[in-house]
């Protein structure tokens, strides 16, 4: 199922059967989110990111109610692993190309 635009949700967010969920206006949302997110677990929060599904919620952001939206994260760990993987490969073709001539 395709995602949809941006949502912006608020509600309390709790432990359910199959994860985090967010309980908002009488409705539940489950939440596809990282680790992070279970320290707020009880607490009031805002939520955004991507309908998914019927009740789904790809999260990019959860924090705190009544505070400030945080700032996005610049790191991307997706980009570093593949420069790892480019810098390897260029690395083991550099030693490769000296050992032949040595």
């Amino acid at each position: 199922m395709p995602l949809s635009s941006e949502v912006y949700l608020t509600g309390r967010l709790a432990e359910g059967p199959f994860g985090l969920e967010l309980h908002s206006g009488g409705g539940v949302w489950e939440l596809d989110a990282g680790r992070r997110a279970r320290r707020l677990i009880g607490c009031e929060v805002e939520v955004c990111g991507r309908r998914a599904g019927f009740n789904e919620i790809i999260c990019d952001q959860i924090w705190p109610a009544g505070q400030p939206r945080p700032p996005r994260s610049k790191f991307n760990i997706e980009l570093l692993l593949a420069c790892i993987v480019v810098g390897y490969g260029l690395i083991a073709l550099f030693l490769g190309l000296v050992g032949r001539l040595g």
